[in-house]
């Protein structure tokens, strides 16, 4: 059996959990390995994106990808019209792609720039220092902790995550003998992880039946209740505009199906994946794969009206990245192939382009349709909320 390892004082912090409870959920485990303060994956000091971390997001690849949303937001500037325009970006990282975003809308977009407040929504410390040190030419920014420190102040504008669902803590869950267990987490004499069921709680089951959810015999899969619960929070919160989601993951009908039965739980670590969510505790990432209807079902409860479902490669591509290309094909030398190449990670169809979804939101918007969304993939069930 295995052995948790990684930070030694969380690893024996979470240790103490489980003795003193007599186990706790994965949810509990997972929200401990990775946001646990200043010793959680998320919450330390450690690199984690780049080269020098565990893994690469879009806007690590290339500026294009924050120019591109840059041009999408300045359009829903231009349909909203609002004094108040606010974009909010929820778990922006070391801040890479905010600057890419107010970067082009300073040179491009001056009204835009002018007339608009960028907000980051960040727990970290460590990020927000990277952040404030990124961002320190432009004026216009502001930061929170959470979405509801709001407070009366209500969002009329845009609000923008990329890759933020994936790496909420999830419940872990099992169908044996026609029953839904929940999965928990317990320590044998000799301190090994041990896997412990329980009847599943009753959100679990609810949420199942809500979405109409009917998992495989014999499956083990993940259930993102925290996802439910912040979708909501962020639709209470905007009074008019967007919602843009963008990561990886699929609709319900897509993201149960038989080829999934152990689920979607993976860690990152230094650029290599496993399912060895017990070692590096810490150290490592550890992400699912987002269920898209949840976020649609549990938005619509909060008045949040979905218009589109696309893929990365389709949003940018509708967004003009082919004029990128041809553009940096034109100039022809060294830098701009190296761009070309780091580019066409963000489309190709088994990389980041098929991979990563976008999910497009409204409140409040009469005719909502956006530039983003005018050139759709095949409606298959990979895209059938």
């Amino acid at each position: 059996m295995p052995k948790l390892t990684g930070n030694k004082e969380l690893v024996n912090i979470i240790k103490s959990k489980i003795m003193q409870e007599g186990g706790i959920s994965f949810r509990d485990f997972m929200d401990m390995a990775l946001y646990y303060p200043e010793l959680g994956y998320y919450t330390s000091d450690k690199s984690k994106i780049g080269e020098k971390g565990d893994f690469f997001t879009a806007s690590e690849l290339d500026e294009a990808f924050g120019a591109l949303l840059a041009k999408q937001f300045a359009e829903v500037f231009n349909k909203l019209n609002s004094k108040n325009f606010k974009i909010v970006e929820i778990g922006a990282g070391k801040g890479y792609l905010a600057y890419d975003i107010l970067n082009n809308l300073k040179k491009h977009y001056p009204n835009v720039y002018k007339n608009c407040e960028y907000i980051l929504i960040e727990k970290s410390q460590y990020h927000i220092q990277s952040q404030k040190q990124i961002l320190k030419e432009f004026e216009n920014t502001r930061w929170i902790q959470d979405i509801v420190d709001f407070e009366d102040e209500s969002i009329e504008g845009v609000i923008f995550s990329n890759e933020l669902f994936d790496a909420f803590p999830v419940y872990l869950i099992r169908k044996k003998n026609n029953q839904i267990c929940e999965i928990y987490l317990g320590l044998d004499k000799e301190e090994n992880i041990v896997e412990i069921e329980k009847p599943a709680r009753m959100e679990i089951l609810d949420y199942l039946k809500e979405l109409n959810i009917n998992i495989l015999e014999g499956m083990t899969t993940e259930i993102n209740l925290d996802a439910k619960d912040y979708i909501q929070k962020i639709g209470k919160k905007l009074k008019e505009g967007y919602v843009i989601t963008i990561d990886y993951g699929y609709p319900s009908r897509e993201l149960y199906k038989y080829y999934r039965m152990k689920g979607t739980l993976l860690c990152y670590y230094k650029h290599r994946y496993s399912e060895n969510y017990w070692e590096n505790v810490g150290y490592q990432d550890i992400t699912s794969h987002v269920n898209f209807s949840a976020l649609k079902h549990f938005g619509e409860k909060v008045g949040l009206k979905t218009i589109g479902f696309t893929d990365q490669a389709h949003f940018l591509t509708s967004l003009g990245l082919m004029d990128i290309f041809v553009e940096l094909q034109e100039q022809g030398d060294f830098k701009s192939y190296e761009r070309l190449n780091r580019l066409k990670t963000l489309v190709l169809p088994k990389g980041m382009g098929e991979k990563f979804k976008v999910l497009v939101q409204v409140k409040n918007i009469k005719e909502p349709q956006i530039k983003g969304l005018e050139i759709l993939p095949p409606q298959t069930d990979r895209y059938k909320l």
